[in-house]
Order: structure tokens, then sequence, then C-alpha cells
């Protein structure tokens, strides 16, 4: 009888571990500079279901590594665009763009 007791917890535990499924995904983003690498990771790092964000300063590129359960893909891009940056091809609201500071804002000269 322990025996089965013991079977059925790690079939419970490996359950668990199965539904908690992570992926990465790499997508291009609108940003500019620093400022921009530190607003997009003050709030990806902080939506439920992010593990991490990080923006390459190289290529612009933001990897986000996330639970598939809680948050999808589409959602992912449509929170960049909703912080005024374009997310592959999902493009920001006007108004969400003007919020930025002038200098993280596509096309704008200070």
């Amino acid at each position: 009888m322990p025996r089965l007791v013991v079977s059925f917890i790690f079939l419970l535990v490996i359950g668990n571990v199965n539904a908690q499924k992570t992926q990465t995904v790499v997508f291009q983003t609108s940003a500019q500079c620093g400022m921009c690498k530190d607003r997009i990771e003050g709030v990806m790092n902080f939506i439920p279901g992010v593990k991490y964000a990080e923006l390459n300063m190289k290529d612009m590129s933001l990897s986000i590594k996330y639970n598939t359960k809680k948050i999808s893909v589409g959602d992912l891009r449509k929170r960049v665009a909703e912080i005024g940056y374009t997310a592959d091809d999902v493009v920001p609201k006007e108004e969400d763009v003007k919020k930025l500071p002038l200098c993280c804002q596509p096309g704008a000269h200070i």
C-alpha cells in the first residue's frame, strides 16, 4: 500500500511539472535606447506568467520566457504595444507612443 501512495504522489508531481510549460519567444521592437530597455523590461518582468523579459540592445529584440498556461504570445505583444512600442507586427496606438519620452518616440529628433 505505501508503494501505491508513493507512486500516486510521483504521478501528481510529474503531472504538475508538465502543466507548468514554459517557452521563450523573441520579437522585434521599436525600442531605441537604454530608457526604452528599462521601461520595457520594467513592465514586462512583472506581468503574471512572465519568467523574465530582456531587451537586446544590439538589435532591439525582446526575449521573453513565459508560462504558456498563463499568457499567450499574442497577449505579450499587445502588452508591449500598450507600453508604446511595436512588437513584430503589433503596432502601438498613437496615444501610447506619445506617452513615451521624446527620445523613445520613433522618428522624433531631439
